[in-house]
């Protein structure tokens, strides 16, 4: 029996520890972002075929590879509205790297990443298990996971590291992640050229770092998350900590009284 569910992982932001001292300074991200773009396998070819739309609308060569990050302002706001209508799932995990208090911990290698990974596919879990109905859509019940390409990365050892968690899942631990829901084992990479549906996992991360990430002028854009709202993840009426999961969440408070992220607190 084939899968349920797809999900697309890139990510925005550097994993870096060097941040700014004035405005208009820039040396590593605030934010480490890895979002996910969840599809339904059953439909999953017809919704990332909308990358078709896009190029055609914003008159690219038939080929061409969409990086959020090239975009102007309008064809990024048209790209949001467009993803907005589609049979999709969007979730997020947003580090604020000056936040966490034991900052060493992570810049040893791959750690930042992990930690992210962690949540994602926590969250990505949770969506499967709550979102399956097998007489509709068909599948066993479980999402692959196909990530974007890091250059340098061991996905030997991330696998080892879930394998990890679910073995401390297993003894007792405080381990979130549904196993039976997603496939650690088979984890795929593309380089998001060769993935219409990474691009659009491109597209998640680069929408959700805008909203958080000053820019040189200290201001950050929301525009593109707001209409986007339609389809994050949402459970039980809440965004927050499902299509949404700001770390560390004790960091919340003091990040929403600046009027960059005010937006924070009225995301439902």
């Amino acid at each position: 029996m084939t899968v349920s569910f797809v999900a697309y992982i890139d990510e925005s932001g550097d994993e870096g520890f060097k941040f700014r001292t004035r405005v208009g300074e820039q040396i590593s991200s605030d934010w480490f972002v890895l979002s996910a773009f969840v599809t339904r396998k059953k439909t999953d070819i017809e919704t990332v075929k909308v990358i078709d739309k896009v190029r055609d609308e914003f008159k690219l060569h038939p080929r061409k590879h969409i990086h959020w990050k090239d975009l102007k302002h309008p064809q990024k706001v048209r790209y949001a509205q467009i993803v907005a209508n589609l049979r999709a799932r969007l979730i997020a995990v947003c580090v604020h790297k000056p936040s966490l208090l034991e900052p060493e911990k992570f810049q040893q290698r791959y750690r930042l990443y992990f930690y992210a990974v962690r949540y994602l596919i926590e969250r990505i879990s949770w969506l499967v298990r709550d979102r399956h109905n097998p007489k509709k859509w068909g599948g066993d019940g479980t999402a692959e996971l196909l990530l974007s390409n890091r250059q340098g990365m061991s996905y030997d050892e991330m696998r080892d590291y879930l394998r990890l968690l679910k073995k401390q899942q297993e003894s007792g631990q405080d381990i979130r992640i549904e196993f039976d829901k997603v496939l650690i084992d088979k984890i795929k990479t593309y380089t998001p050229g060769k993935s219409m549906g990474l691009q659009l996992a491109d597209a998640t991360a680069g929408a959700f770092f805008n909203a958080l990430e000053r820019d040189k002028f200290g201001n950050t854009e929301p525009r593109y998350l707001q209409t986007l709202a339609p389809v994050l993840y949402c459970h039980e009426l809440s965004i927050k900590g499902y299509g949404l999961k700001v770390v560390p969440r004790e960091a919340i408070p003091g990040l929403i009284k600046n009027e960059s992220l005010r937006w924070l607190s009225e995301l439902k």
